[in-house]
């Protein structure tokens, strides 16, 4: 099958070269299956292998061009997490089952248990019911070339993001769910005293670097 994909993206000016550093040592304390780091990215960060972004898509619709850029398995992670044990279980599951695209059912609008309060305004951004988070996403690249080729730009205006776009393309028949154990919420579950899970979301606000210094998961990702 290869060796296994794990790639970021990094656009703007928001994250610093930093980040993706830190992201990739988490990655090489916390998979144990061989794989190489690649940052899609619009400003090469030294020592890290990189593919330059190339198209004129901003913000997180730029994380579309890992679906043209990349080959054989592969997961992604947002450069906000914070990895807190093995995700071995994560990485090897697009190998198991290559027809979807395993995400994380999102933390907010939720697919398994859609809201009964969404005004139409809403549904409208997030393509229906509700939506699957593509902070971690794993998925066969020749598989799933197609979200990249079914895409026009006119998406970025009807859809309030990618992980929109994504969900009303492929749901039902090609997204699975990567177990709600394995990827947790900062700002849903753990300030709400909810376990910690193997890989931490910190969409939205906080993120790790405007944490107390003294938080557990601050001090792992500084650790990185």
């Amino acid at each position: 099958m290869g060796t296994l994909t794990v790639a970021c993206v990094k656009w703007g000016t928001r994250y610093s070269d930093l980040w993706v550093y830190r992201l990739q040592a988490m990655v090489m304390r916390h998979l144990s299956i061989p794989h190489r780091f690649v940052c899609l990215t619009d400003n090469e960060v030294p020592d890290i292998e990189c593919r330059s972004l190339t198209s004129d898509l901003t913000g997180w619709w730029t994380k579309l061009e890992l679906f043209q850029k990349l080959e054989g398995n592969v997961l992604y992670l947002d450069l906000d997490v914070v990895l807190t044990a093995l995700i071995d279980r994560i990485a090897d599951i697009a190998r198991q089952d290559p027809s979807k695209l395993w995400m994380r059912d999102d933390f907010s609008y939720s697919l398994k248990r859609p809201r009964k309060d969404i005004d139409p305004q809403t549904r409208r951004l997030l393509g229906g019911n509700g939506v699957c988070n593509s902070s971690v996403m794993a998925w066969n690249a020749e598989a799933m070339r197609d979200a990249w080729e079914r895409f026009t730009p006119n998406v970025t205006t009807e859809l309030h993001g990618d992980q929109n776009y994504l969900t009303r393309l492929l749901w039902p028949d090609r997204i699975g769910f990567l177990p709600d154990e394995m990827v947790g919420s900062y700002k849903y579950g753990r300030m709400r005293n909810e376990p910690t899970a193997p890989i931490m979301v910190f969409h939205g606000n906080p993120k790790m670097d405007q944490l107390p210094r003294s938080d557990p998961l601050r001090k792992l990702w500084e650790a990185a």
